[in-house]
């Protein structure tokens, strides 16, 4: 990611690790098992941004999220080391294929140059906007679930908040507070009651 109309490069020679806000596992290895469920219900216009970062970064919808909560949950500087780790892990077993004979090595598929039947009937029909579960690293989850208390919130609601401030941004977020604060008393109360 970089900023469209940046007009000149890095004036940063050399990249020093710097000390993480929160620390990370030990074992990196951890974020690379989606052990853990949340249930999310996520309005239309969450989902119409999530498919576009999602064709954008060519990602699942749940890659997008685990991305986007990850960078939330422990800062940019966390996922640019929790990429270079993959990075690295990548190469060494690209390393190990390359030693092994032709014969016992992996290949992977082409990418498919026609639609698909789910993508055509996307195409046609549209998404369907309903409850999803999202796996995810359980170290993730555990870390979504300390913020969401510390807000007063259920996981589900404290995510589709996160998300509406990552995905639509500030501005938005706000006028969705100011029109929350406008609801009648025994509205708030009903919405709070509701499992979402």
């Amino acid at each position: 990611m970089q900023w469209p109309f940046a007009k000149r490069g890095t004036r940063v020679d050399a990249v020093t690790e710097s000390a993480l806000p929160l620390a990370l596992p030990a074992d990196l290895a951890a974020f690379s098992v989606n052990d853990a469920c949340i249930k999310l219900w996520l309005p239309e216009k969450l989902v119409v941004a999530l498919d576009a970062l999602s064709a954008t970064h060519e990602m699942s919808r749940p890659d997008v999220l685990r991305w986007l909560l990850f960078e939330h949950a422990y800062g940019r500087p966390a996922l640019e080391r929790l990429k270079a780790w993959k990075r690295k892990r990548d190469a060494e077993e690209a390393r190990r294929q390359e030693a092994l004979p032709a014969v016992g090595r992996a290949q992977f598929s082409p990418k498919q140059p026609t639609l698909s039947e789910r993508q055509i009937t996307t195409r046609l029909l549209g998404k369907s906007v309903e409850d999803c579960k999202l796996w995810l690293p359980l170290p993730l989850k555990s870390e979504l679930e300390a913020l969401a208390k510390a807000e007063a919130l259920g996981i589900s609601d404290y995510v589709r908040k996160t998300l509406v401030r990552m995905l639509l941004g500030e501005t938005f977020h706000h006028q969705w507070q100011a029109a929350i604060g406008k609801l009648p008393e025994e509205a708030r109360q009903f919405e709070q009651e509701q499992i979402v």
